[in-house]
């Protein structure tokens, strides 16, 4: 008879196999048993130390939908610099946002989840969304928004506690700022004393590092600081960027900063968390040929593959792909046509198969 070595594992050691796994062998996974299945969908597992390989999450609205497609990529430690980088075109999601302004969404990712927000005259449209398991729930507006101001968003997740939480920054225009805190399953959206970041305009979309959300920010004087926010403890943290960085981005878990100038790329990188001290210039980017004029142009690094090829959104509206080899920069074919006609974002999305119905919302909706 032959014995069930699987089944008699310590179900740590299960969930760090099984976290390994990309997420179509995953999902095949919790057909295997019931053990399996139940494992997956614990908040046990959400929990724990996913390994899932990374996706990449592209946002192409129009005038009559807003298209999310999930993208497989190659991981960048296993890559061969013989071979191309490959994106493997994967249609998972294609979500339309009934309400609020039909020319852009704007979209974050914490650990699984995607937050999808769009502004408008009458309010803006928030949505916590899992493509991979299909479902999406509509969060309630926070009640002081107001279409004079300038709202943005954070999303990110508890180290300790686990909790996803969703930070709302109102900037009124001409005065101070008021933020809050919606933690996911309350349906409350709680005040946070803005402490530091008081006074200071918030630009872009968070980028998380160390578990933390992170913002270019400027005080009235347009002077340029980093804006940090600890999801665990709720308090904001002002520190420096470095010369000449105005763009965040997060490589080799550490938080970058980017900017252009005539035909190179330059990426500053802070080796130790929060330490201003720490700032590198870690990576310079030329190119002996290049369609693209370099001058003052907004560069996010996504993926920083072994060979020193790069993956990079121009602008917000194209991808492009840097050959360490060649040294030159090119546009990602596949995505040509949706960048010329739409605004496009792209972001680094981990799957994750876990259930919006875990946080017991009651409006889970199935797509």
């Amino acid at each position: 008879m032959e014995r069930d070595f699987f089944g008699n594992l310590p179900s740590e050691l299960t969930t760090n196999i099984l976290s390994r796994l990309s997420i179509r062998p995953l999902s095949i996974s919790k057909s295997v048993c019931k053990p399996w299945l139940n494992l997956i969908d614990s908040d046990d597992f959400r929990k724990s130390e996913i390994k899932t390989p990374p996706a990449l999450a592209l946002l192409t609205p129009n005038k009559d939908s807003k298209r999310c497609t999930i993208f497989e990529i190659e991981d960048g430690d296993d890559v061969d610099t013989e071979k191309s980088h490959d994106l493997h075109y994967i249609p998972l999601m294609d979500l339309e946002i009934l309400h609020g302004n039909r020319e852009y969404v704007e979209g974050i990712t914490a650990s699984g989840l995607l937050l999808l927000y769009s502004p408008s005259t009458k309010g803006i449209s928030v949505y916590i969304c899992n493509p991979i398991t299909r479902e999406y729930t509509e969060l309630c507006c926070p009640e002081d928004y107001s279409p004079d101001h300038v709202f943005s968003f954070g999303f990110g997740v508890s180290k300790i506690s686990g909790q996803y939480k969703v930070l709302g920054i109102n900037t009124l225009r001409g005065s101070d700022s008021e933020h809050r805190v919606c933690t996911l399953g309350t349906g409350i959206w709680r005040r946070v004393e803005a402490g530091v970041a008081s006074g200071f305009r918030f630009y872009g979309l968070n980028v998380v590092c160390n578990g933390n959300l992170h913002w270019i920010v400027s005080d009235w004087s347009y002077n340029i600081s980093i804006c940090g926010f600890d999801v665990e403890t709720e308090c904001f943290r002002i520190f420096s960027v470095p010369p000449g960085g105005n763009n965040l981005s997060v490589l080799r878990d550490c938080l970058c900063c980017s900017y252009t100038c005539d035909n190179e790329v330059v990426i500053w990188m802070m080796k130790e968390y929060q330490a201003e001290d720490s700032w590198t210039i870690e990576y310079k980017l030329s190119t002996i040929v290049s369609d693209f004029d370099w001058d003052l142009r907004c560069v996010d690094p996504i993926i920083h593959f072994k060979d020193g090829d790069f993956l990079m959104l121009l602008d917000e509206d194209r991808l492009i792909y840097y050959s360490n080899k060649t040294r030159t920069f090119q546009q990602v074919a596949m995505f040509k046509d949706a960048a010329a006609k739409d605004y496009v974002s792209a972001l680094i999305f981990t799957p994750s198969l876990f259930s919006l119905k875990n946080f017991g919302f009651e409006n889970v909706i199935s797509f």
